[in-house]
């Protein structure tokens, strides 16, 4: 094995490191990249090149166990593959799981009640149901992980708290499922901001948690606790430690890279003039906390003076038109306002905000969305990413469920084909939902965020929710379709667009912005406006898939697979070049 970390990451299979670049979390993610190394050790002839491959598979399968340890579906997956070299401790607890997950079958089981309420997110009496399911069937882990799962989802700490005592009391006692219940109390720990509790239930006593889910997993969460709690000093050892044991772990070596540099807690002015663009329709309440949230925060731009605020009012029929004038009032000439009659949809908003004199005459463009919640350095953060990607085509954040920040909307965007999407499928197969089937990588909608996406990278789209723009990169690429009207979709296309010129968009991980629309899988099971919303977004895929080619795809998928290698190759390199400071 290579002594350097950037030698370990670069002997890895090239198609693996494509796979771990895109993302080094989600746990399906992750099994699908154990999946794919164990395929290639069956297939590898070298007795220790297949030795190697198989100690590969059989860590990365355990970390995704790790982010998901009551999945009785996965533990058996994992356990299906008998040529696994797992430690006699992984197997029992991965039996464990397998053995008393059992779905189940009959109507009086309350499954069907509980998918019918499930549909209705009707919280309070799901809470009800799974406290009362767990306490009937204390033996099993298919409740517990239903449980925990509204936990994580609800966004409501009194209620998240009790679901979680009821789904973790007495599994510690179960045989083989102590690692587990010390993971997710870590985990609920962590999502409490209870850092010492947190680091306690990872680091009291480690080798069980590592024979249970590999040799960094748990480390590595700790280190993770540790940056969240602003403790860098004390996380950069263990995550380097962590990296020696998992050299695979790109995102984790990101992380490292940024916490190491200072580029985590850098702010930078973006280059004034600078406009803040927003467009609202209907959404006063929403709109009004937008803009206090918005004019509290430092606007301060290169050379002096601050970014204005325009507000574009898409027909609104509520009281946004008496929010905008208390806001003219309170802003005076740092705010401007464009009043339309009708509603003219997303895209033509954007588009006529970028065509007002004061956008024309800006050099950064910022849009936002309506209804968020924006830290105080928000805009800063923005301009740190712009800093050390002057060349980016956009430049956006992360956007996190306002109700449960812990769960992420949308981060760097990465292109994926679906592995079920054919080969032999016609160019644009009009036939399908899915024309052209390709899509952002989803691994950040696999579980809560850990902090595995709090680095700056590159990549093909961002969020139109927060993203910026220099004036001359928006004029290169152009307005957004308005094919793509009503809205959904027309920032995701205008990025391929922008790929189209050679420019790539940059993620600026390090900034979380609160959405309050949930999406992802905060918003299953909602239905009426949101599922109408869903019906136009599906229409609009459509629409965008038969906007750009196969070919073009990719082109696109093998460009940002180069950056990708690039970044995480130069992460690594940087970490053994600053070496441990202790």
């Amino acid at each position: 094995m290579p002594a350097s970390l950037a030698g370990s990451w670069s002997a890895l299979p090239e198609t693996v490191r494509q796979r771990l670049a895109l993302a080094s979390t989600g746990w399906r993610h992750l099994a699908l990249a154990g999946a794919q190394c164990l395929r290639l050790a069956r297939a590898e002839g070298d007795a220790d090149e297949k030795a190697r491959l198989y100690a590969l598979a059989a860590d990365i399968l355990l970390w995704a166990f790790g982010e998901n340890p009551l999945s009785g579906p996965l533990a058996a997956e994992i356990l299906s593959a008998s040529d696994l070299p797992l430690s006699e401790a992984a197997r029992a607890g991965l039996s464990a799981v397998a053995g008393r997950w059992r779905m189940p079958e009959a109507k009086e089981s309350g499954l069907a009640y509980f998918e019918r309420l499930a549909q209705r997110r009707d919280t309070p009496k799901l809470a009800e149901f799974l406290a009362a399911q767990v306490a009937k069937d204390p033996d099993g882990l298919f409740w517990r992980e239903k449980a925990l799962a509204l936990a994580l989802y609800s966004g409501e700490a009194e209620l998240a708290r009790a679901l979680e005592t009821a789904a973790l009391e007495g599994l510690s006692a179960m045989p083989g499922l102590a690692p587990a219940a010390r993971i997710l109390s870590a985990q609920s720990a962590f999502l409490r901001r209870d850092a010492e509790f947190c680091l306690h239930e990872l680091m009291s006593d480690l080798h069980p948690l590592q024979e249970a889910y590999g040799p960094a997993f748990a480390a590595a969460r700790a280190g993770l606790a540790l940056l969240a709690a602003g403790e860098d000093a004390a996380a950069l050892p263990l995550l380097r430690d962590c990296l020696r044991a998992a050299p695979w772990q790109a995102a984790l070596a990101q992380v490292a890279t940024d916490a190491e540099s200072g580029l985590r807690r850098q702010l930078a002015p973006v280059p004034g003039p600078a406009l803040v663009l927003l467009y609202s329709w209907n959404k006063a309440d929403d709109l009004d906390a937008t803009l206090a949230c918005l004019a509290a925060s430092d606007l301060s731009c290169a050379g002096g003076g601050r970014a204005r605020i325009m507000v574009l009012d898409n027909g609104s029929t509520d009281k946004t038109a008496q929010v905008l004038d208390a806001w003219a009032e309170r802003l005076g000439d740092a705010f401007l306002r464009v009043d339309l009659p009708v509603n003219i949809g997303a895209p033509a908003a954007r588009n006529w905000l970028a065509a007002t004199p004061e956008a024309k005459a800006a050099e950064t463009l910022i849009y936002l969305d309506d209804d968020v919640t924006l830290p105080p350095d928000w805009l800063q953060r923005l301009g740190a990413a712009l800093r050390a990607h002057p060349d980016a085509g956009v430049v956006g954040c992360k956007v996190a469920d306002h109700q449960a920040p812990h769960l992420l909307q949308n981060v760097a965007g990465h292109l994926v084909i679906p592995p079920e999407a054919t080969s032999d499928r016609p160019d644009v197969d009009f036939q399908s939902l899915t024309p052209n089937p390709f899509r952002l990588c989803d691994a950040h909608l696999q579980g809560p965020d850990w902090g595995l996406f709090d680095f700056i990278s590159p990549c093909a789209s961002v969020t139109g929710c927060c993203h910026l723009f220099r004036r001359a990169a928006f004029d290169a690429v152009g307005t957004f379709s308005l094919a793509l009207g009503p809205s959904q979709y027309d920032d995701f296309e205008r990025d391929l667009r922008m790929l189209a010129t050679g420019r790539a968009a940059v993620c600026q991980g390090h900034l979380r912005v609160r959405h309050r629309k949930r999406s992802g899988l905060a918003a299953q099971g909602s239905r009426g406006q949101e599922g109408d919303a869903s019906s136009n977004a599906q229409g609009n895929r459509y629409k965008m898939q038969t906007m750009h080619s196969r070919e073009e795809i990719a082109g696109f998928i093998a460009a940002q697979a180069q950056r990708l290698g690039e970044a995480a190759a130069g992460a690594f390199a940087l970490l053994d070049r600053t070496g441990d400071p202790t």
